[in-house]
């Protein structure tokens, strides 16, 4: 099953900070397939915070989402809507970009349903064991989300020493909990440094 990513450009001029519930209802509002998908990911979106809690976007913000390549062909219909979403963001034109292959990755936002970081590291380490792949990580900030179902917590983590196929192995699985509200998705990490950094 080939996995791809779909970059859309966006505008929006204030997002709530706390908003991966909501993006998530928005787009599955638009994709009536995306709740039920179960290999469907949503990268997070990246933007300043400002002190009314509001997220800004730049100009070189993008929506991405994770999906099968058939799934990707569906989801550049979401090119020209507009999301009830913080001001209304609106979605540009959508562009498929293939894994890459690195042998570090990182994900801003990780879950495995534990809010201690020592319980959190082993439940993680169980995580890839299970998959066969290498424990080697390096967890950074913490990090929590409210769902209907109550607040979900995790930290950034970094995973280096992977082979080229166990790196788009992880990367189009994921890891944890919260796949489609920004959790548990990989991208390539040039290095292992700055793991902590939002």
């Amino acid at each position: 099953m080939s996995i791809v990513d779909v970059s859309f450009e966006v505008r929006c001029e204030r997002l709530p900070r706390d908003y991966g519930y909501a993006l998530f209802c928005a787009l599955a509002d638009e994709l009536d397939w995306l709740e039920e998908d179960a290999a469907a990911g949503v990268h997070p979106l990246h933007g300043t915070a400002s002190a009314d809690g509001s997220l800004f976007l730049g100009k070189r913000a993008r929506l991405i989402l994770r999906l099968t390549a058939g799934r990707a062909e569906q989801a550049l219909a979401l090119t020209g809507s507009r999301l009830a979403l913080g001001s209304g963001l609106e979605v540009g034109p959508g562009r498929l970009r293939q894994l890459m292959p690195y042998a570090t990755v990182y994900s801003h936002f990780v879950s495995t349903g534990a809010e201690d970081e020592a319980e959190f590291f082993g439940q993680a380490a169980a995580l890839l064991k299970a998959v066969g792949l290498p424990e080697t990580m390096i967890t950074g900030k913490a990090h929590a989300a409210s769902t209907p179902e109550g607040r979900m917590h995790g930290f950034s983590l970094l995973l280096h020493g992977l082979t080229p196929a166990q790196s788009l192995a992880l990367q189009a699985s994921g890891l944890g909990e919260g796949r489609k509200l920004g959790c548990g998705i990989f991208i390539p990490h040039k290095s292992v440094v700055a793991v902590g950094a939002d």
